[in-house]
């Protein structure tokens, strides 16, 4: 009985399988998110009836789907350029001069195609959408390119550092 393992257990550890393995890692994010999400709920709320919890702990079902869904959607490829520190250092500065552009009267945007270096890179689309100066419009996944509308004629420095990772 001491010298037996049980099956799929690889290292002869109790209680170990890896059949379930991933069924717990799978189960792990979207709890973690239930809890986040509740959690903040909970202290945002004023009065705690059962209402409350209720309707609580249903949006934060439907918020923990969206935010596993998200994730799934933007690192399917867990080999994906991350994006180098240079480019969240240029991200506040890009959005406040970007603002300040859009604060100007008539002012006409340009669309551009953009390669991009990752044709599956959900990241850095998200990052380049991140400034009001510039926004994705489309991406073209079989010419590694996206479609971008920008406030001006010329690609910011956020963009540059974002397409060259």
């Amino acid at each position: 009985m001491f010298g037996r393992r049980r099956p799929g257990d690889a290292r002869g550890r109790p209680g170990h399988d890896p059949r379930t393995a991933g069924l717990t890692r799978s189960a792990v994010e979207p709890l973690t998110w239930w809890a986040a999400l509740y959690g903040i709920y909970l202290g945002i709320i004023s009065t705690i009836s059962v209402t409350e919890l209720v309707v609580g702990a249903a949006a934060a079902v439907f918020g923990a789907a969206a935010a596993v869904a998200t994730r799934r959607a933007l690192l399917t490829d867990l080999a994906i350029a991350r994006p180098r520190p240079r480019v969240l250092l240029l991200l506040p500065p890009q959005i406040v001069r970007d603002c300040l552009l859009l604060l100007r009267p008539a002012r006409r945007g340009r669309f551009a195609e953009v390669a991009m270096p990752s044709r599956r890179d959900g990241v850095l689309t998200l990052l380049l959408s991140l400034s009001p100066g510039a926004y994705v419009v489309r991406v073209s996944p079989d010419r590694d390119t996206v479609q971008v509308h920008r406030a001006e004629d010329r690609s910011s420095l956020l963009e540059r550092e974002l397409t060259s990772c």
